[in-house]
């Protein structure tokens, strides 16, 4: 018993590391509310444990403790960091994703907001792992053919017992069930880390990284000519077709814009445009990987961003996009330029914005535009105000065609606090109306609030520099958000946001399109999108898309719109699908089962479609044979 007691003692540090790694996911899945009596999660993390003890047991003391310290850093930095991303995107990220790292780590005081005191619980089993390693005495080696025979026969055991749980997944004929296929592709990322496990996931997503299949090119080709043979866009005149043909177009993207700042004394630029102008009142932003760079890439092509591959604005930043919306104002005669006011290497904006087809993407240097002595990047904005002067300035120096102008408004990012020296007339304005912090909202809620009263003041001030270079009659300005807020706290978002009937509804932001004197002001109450944008823009302005293959529709006429999410979710206005915990919310209580069935299935060829398109550089073959 005693010699029993001594060995133990002496692999006490290896049953903690056992118990740590299955610890890991546990709490991972606690934190996020996900399922903990998934039995195949469970096994796989006992038979992932295992293999890594078996390692564990051919080295002594030293060399134990330093792999497992490794082995531990790496899982407890992992739960970490995928929590982290959780909270801040409601996905998880991907080794694909490895190419947008650098525009993290610009940004990375945004994420410190998001970083809370239960994350680091993370890091107990290391913690534990080392103390026991430390306390537990001398280790009494075994022979080491003993250590080598365990190390095998275990290691062996669990590649066998792992390679038949990632090959014996249930099947099914619908995709959408089988948790086969969602391992073969991690089509959704939520719904493949709940129901396959985090570690089942991470390996496999380092799988799919690294092998990167070739598309079987001739195939694919084929299988996308016969799709947008059947399904490519067919334009029906309505009573909007043309009418802003010729005129002039502004079109915004506003950062972290929602639905609920829009209000006549807090945004009285915004509440104007919203009432006396086309007001898309059920309006939503799907969110992708690359956030905003996938928001521009909606709305200017009307095509579903990369989701199973690395992101966009790095791996498909070559592609050909011969219909997007810069290039088919250029064939009417328009200039096409765009407007950021920040750094035109973000998000590989400015190779990207050339593949559009704008003939300059104007940054804060080529603008000008001032900081301040204390300014500090990624934590201060450049005001919209300043912005928006440079904008029409610039535009007004050749008034000879029309023009097209695409802004990227910044200023209501994150982070939301008082530091912000360009938030401050704006944060006191609002707290005349809201109160101090505290009396009605916080100081977080406050900053938001006023971040985005600071895009309204810049609204107003491109209305008034339009005005004086008499171009204000001529020009149609279009506002959207790019997506949610998710910068914001969790407690900050219970203020903002305390009553949400559904949690799709989160993603609700303005589609608003303005000019002066509008005679009939409108209000479209059904189902929209960021991919509805382009069409609407191109009937307005008389732009052919016939025959061509874009995700969305013009929100004027009467079709039925549809929001396609990167999980496989969608939303329409008779059913909202959620395809990472397989509910239905029916809106319309006569859709039938089988409705919502076809719809789901449309959802994933669609995407399947899309990504093919992207991956084959579709388009460049077309646009040549064109030629």
């Amino acid at each position: 018993m005693d010699k029993l007691k001594k060995h133990l003692l002496s692999n006490l540090d290896i049953l903690c590391f056992f118990f740590g790694i299955i610890f890991l996911d546990c709490y991972f899945r606690y934190q996020l509310n996900f399922n903990l009596n998934n039995l195949r999660v469970i096994i796989v993390d006992i038979f992932i444990s295992l293999f890594f003890c078996s390692f564990l047991f051919l080295f002594g003391k030293k060399a134990r403790l330093f792999s497992g310290v490794l082995i531990l850093s790496f899982l407890s930095i992992l739960c970490f960091c995928q929590n982290l991303h959780y909270n801040y995107f409601s996905t998880f990220f991907s080794f694909s994703k490895a190419s947008i790292l650098q525009e993290f780590f610009q940004v990375k005081n945004e994420a410190a907001g998001k970083i809370t005191i239960d994350l680091f619980v993370y890091f107990v089993p290391l913690l534990i792992f080392i103390l026991c390693n430390l306390i537990k005495g001398k280790q009494i080696k075994s022979l080491y053919t003993i250590r080598f025979i365990i190390f095998i026969t275990l290691s062996i055991f669990t590649s066998c017992c792992l390679f038949l749980t990632f090959t014996n997944y249930s099947d099914s004929s619908k995709k959408s069930e089988s948790d086969n296929y969602l391992y073969e592709s991690l089509y959704n990322k939520t719904r493949a880390v709940e129901r396959l496990g985090l570690y089942s996931y991470t390996l496999r997503d380092a799988q799919l990284t690294l092998i990167n299949k070739a598309d079987n090119i001739d195939e694919d080709k084929a299988m996308i000519d016969i799709y947008i043979e059947e399904h490519g866009y067919t334009s029906s005149n309505n009573e909007f077709t043309g009418l802003f043909k010729g005129k002039n177009l502004i079109l915004v993207l506003c950062e972290s814009l929602s639905s609920i700042v829009i209000d006549e004394e807090l945004t009285p630029t915004l509440y104007k445009m919203k009432t006396q102008g086309i007001n898309f009142n059920n309006h939503y932003a799907p969110v992708y990987q690359s956030a905003t760079a996938d928001s521009e890439f909606m709305s200017l092509t009307s095509q579903i961003p990369s989701i199973e591959k690395g992101p966009l604005a790095y791996d498909f930043y070559e592609n050909v996009f011969p219909k997007a919306l810069p290039i088919m104002f250029k064939d009417e005669g328009y200039s096409a330029n765009s407007f950021h006011s920040f750094k035109k290497d973000f998000y590989n904006r400015e190779t990207l914005h050339y593949t559009y087809g704008f003939t300059y993407l104007y940054d804060w240097v080529d603008l000008n535009l001032e900081k301040r002595p204390e300014f500090v990047e990624a934590y201060n904005w450049i005001h919209d105000r300043e912005l928006f002067k440079k904008v029409v300035e610039i535009t007004n120096q050749d008034i000879s065609e029309p023009f097209f102008d695409f802004v990227i408004s910044v200023s209501g990012h994150i982070p939301y606090v008082r530091e912000r020296y360009e938030l401050e007339y704006d944060l006191w304005q609002t707290i005349l109306l809201h109160g101090e912090a505290g009396e009605k909202y916080s100081t977080e809620a406050l900053c938001y609030l006023a971040a985005q009263k600071t895009l309204d003041t810049g609204l107003e001030t491109l209305i008034e520099e339009l005005d004086k270079t008499g171009q204000l009659e001529n020009t149609v300005i279009a506002i959207y958000g790019d997506h949610y807020p998710y910068g914001l706290t969790k407690s900050a978002m219970k203020e903002l946001f305390p009553d949400l009937p559904n949690d799709y509804e989160i993603n609700k932001v303005p589609f608003i399109i303005w000019t002066p004197n509008f005679e009939n002001p409108i209000t479209i109450d059904e189902v929209t999108s960021t991919y509805d944008i382009m069409p609407t823009l191109c009937n307005l302005f008389n732009l052919s898309l016939e025959g061509r293959f874009i995700v969305g529709r013009d929100a004027l006429s009467q079709t039925e719109g549809i929001v396609i999410f990167e999980d496989r979710s969608w939303l329409t206005d008779r059913a909202y699908y959620d395809a990472t915990k397989g509910n239905v919310i029916k809106l319309d209580p006569t859709i039938t089962d089988q409705e919502i069935e076809e719809t789901s299935d449309q959802i994933f060829e669609e995407i399947l479609i899309s990504q093919k398109i992207l991956s084959l550089d579709y388009y460049a073959g077309k646009y040549a044979e064109d030629q």
